[in-house]
């Protein structure tokens, strides 16, 4: 039985005024155009053909939530794609945070409310894990394990490291994790941090100054800092979990991907940036 919740309505994530990278979109309070459902529905099923095509049973997925190129990242938010059989048909478990509140929780939705954020560009990432990563990341994500690796304590910069917080990028993270580790290495939120930053996960690092994140931190409930470092923090240095970062690592493993140097199978409706 799936453990996760079933969205209702659409959840969503704040970008940080202090310009830190968000694993989401803006929570902004407004119906969907018929045009913004219109190009939801045709890119859920451009993903889902492409998905169609191969005969994984999860796989990584990105969406690109906010316009992130200043900071050279293209994803601003990751999840699982799940096939569900016997139907066949894919559904997506992700940690979103309750438009912009302090707190996330796990979803479990269809491709065409993954797509239903207002989303910057609709254009989608797809990577392909190892089957023996596949056979546990679908155990855990239709049963109970999931829930392990989630802290609700959201911080849209959480510190990789520290089990205060935690962002969305960073569950899919942790998950992945308990699914390449050798079993029982990385059982626990605790055990899969240890284990990642023994094998060479290296988090994004953003440049930030104290007063732009003072002002943050006092404004936006979803953001805070005091997990980092203090060596980190003082010097204006905020070290977070992105798409990016993910991808560059699981492609340093020698189990992470099917295929050497895990490469993206892109997704995207033309001329669909906003």
């Amino acid at each position: 039985m799936r453990r996760v919740l079933r969205r209702a309505a659409l959840a969503a994530l704040f970008v940080a005024a202090s310009g830190g990278a968000a694993a989401g979109t803006p929570c902004e309070g407004r119906e969907a155009s018929p045009e913004t459902g219109r190009m939801s529905v045709e890119m859920a099923d451009a993903t889902r053909t492409a998905l169609d095509r191969m005969d994984d049973e999860v796989v990584l997925i990105a969406r690109a939530g906010q316009d992130l190129s200043r900071y050279q990242l293209t994803y601003s938010h990751m999840a699982f794609a799940v096939r569900e059989h016997p139907a066949g048909a894919w559904s997506v478990v992700h940690k979103l945070n309750a438009c912009g509140t302090a707190t996330s929780a796990l979803y479990d939705e269809g491709l065409v409310n993954f797509f239903s954020d207002s989303p910057f560009r609709y254009q989608a990432g797809i990577w392909r894990l190892a089957p023996e990563a596949q056979a546990r990341l679908k155990k855990a994500l239709l049963g109970k394990k999931a829930k392990d690796y989630l802290e609700p304590h959201y911080s849209l910069v959480a510190y990789p490291f520290s089990q205060r917080y935690q962002n969305s990028n960073g569950w899919v993270l942790e998950m992945l994790a308990f699914a390449v580790a050798p079993e029982d290495e990385a059982n626990t939120r605790v055990t899969a941090q240890a284990w990642l930053k023994s094998h060479g996960y290296v988090p994004t690092q953003f440049e930030l100054g104290t007063l732009t994140r003072l002002g943050a931190r006092v404004s936006k409930a979803n953001i805070a800092f005091d997990d980092h470092p203090p060596e980190l923090r003082w010097s204006g240095k905020i070290q977070t979990v992105t798409v990016d970062s993910i991808v560059t690592w699981l492609r340093t493993l020698p189990n992470g991907c099917q295929s050497m140097g895990c490469p993206e199978t892109q997704v995207a409706l033309p001329g669909a940036a906003r």
